[in-house]
């Protein structure tokens, strides 16, 4: 039932995505790291090998798990549907991808972040970068799903 390919490349694209959409080389991760105040604690530290394998050991691991989770819930959709929704493999996955970021990602995403008091801009940049992810994941799933 887990289609390893799909999930391992889904993975792939979800850490390159996010890597790049918070990296403070460009505009968008400019705005990430001012609102976060990450660029800031950069300039006045540098990471140790132990920050590094828990922020990017962490962030393989997760998108992982989250490959899994989305290629099982449309292998199960397939299954118990007998299609996903009627619709073609891809269409269905980045549907599905959407849905799970709506009903997960994005309100766990939005819980955390007010409740921590992050401001409004980050907490709309983390939503959008949390969608672009999972649907990048969801396409990359979809063409091998």
């Amino acid at each position: 039932m887990f289609n390893w390919l799909a999930i391992i490349l889904g993975a792939l694209i979800w850490i390159i995505a996010e890597s790049l959409l918070y990296n403070p080389m460009h505009a968008w991760g400019k705005l990430w790291a001012r609102e976060s105040g990450m660029g800031e604690r950069m300039k006045e530290q540098k990471m140790t090998t132990g920050d590094m394998i828990f922020t990017f050991g962490g962030t393989a691991v997760a998108g992982v798990l989250m490959a899994i989770g989305l290629n099982h819930t449309v292998q199960t959709a397939k299954t118990a549907i007998g299609s996903t929704f009627g619709v073609n493999p891809l269409l269905s996955t980045l549907m599905l991808a959407f849905l799970s970021w709506l009903a997960f990602y994005g309100v766990g995403q939005f819980v955390l972040a007010a409740y921590s008091g992050q401001s409004k801009k980050l907490i709309g940049l983390h939503m959008v970068n949390g969608l672009i992810g999972l649907l990048l994941m969801g396409l990359m799933i979809g063409l091998f799903a």
